[in-house]
């Protein structure tokens, strides 16, 4: 703000009338230009002092520190407004983000359940379908789906299936083993 600026705003300074966009040149213009700063003293004393007399009001014993006192109220609320436009644009850049991630997230996870979706369907029943489903079923029974009709709440995947499958013949060769045994150990016995 140059000289002649900041000499113009005095009327409206001591009226409280400067400009919002204006407050925060001509304070820091006040504080660094003494020449300004004593014409603004001036100013300020002759047209305060004549306001008090006028309103028959107690005169103030330093009028040179009500200006100042004036000159920092009016530097503070330029703080403030800027603090205030400073939050509420930190909110709002916040905000979008927030929004921008939610909706990349929920992308994220509509994408990975259709490619789940997609390799079950298309993986499971083309291969463990057609393969396997000889070797899934004994005596026309599918002794894992039977298995999975106990526990009705648990979905059984095809990769479960054919873990039980195996298991299962396991087991099965296990007891033929165990047969075995018990067949030759009565053969020693007799």
């Amino acid at each position: 703000m140059t000289h002649l600026e900041a000499q113009s705003y005095i009327m409206p300074f001591i009226e409280g009338k400067v400009p919002t966009d204006k407050q925060e040149d001509f304070v820091i213009h006040m504080r660094n230009c003494k020449k300004c700063h004593e014409e603004l003293e001036v100013y300020y004393t002759l047209l305060e002092g004549m306001r008090q007399l006028d309103n028959r009001e107690t005169m103030s014993n330093d009028l040179s520190k009500d200006l100042e006192n004036e000159l920092i109220n009016l530097s503070h609320g330029v703080r403030n407004r800027r603090g205030f436009k400073l939050s509420a644009y930190s909110i709002f850049i916040g905000s979008i983000i927030a929004v921008f991630f939610l909706i990349y997230a929920g992308a994220l996870n509509r994408i990975y359940n259709y490619e789940q979706t997609t390799k079950l369907n298309n993986q499971g029943q083309y291969y463990f379908g057609t393969v396997l489903e000889d070797e899934m079923q004994l005596d026309n029974i599918d002794r894992i789906m039977t298995g999975a009709d106990i526990d009705k709440d648990k979905t059984i995947t095809d990769y479960e299936r054919i873990d039980g499958y195996i298991r299962l013949k396991q087991d099965y060769n296990n007891i033929l083993d165990i047969g075995e045994m018990l067949n030759n150990g009565e053969a020693l016995t007799d």
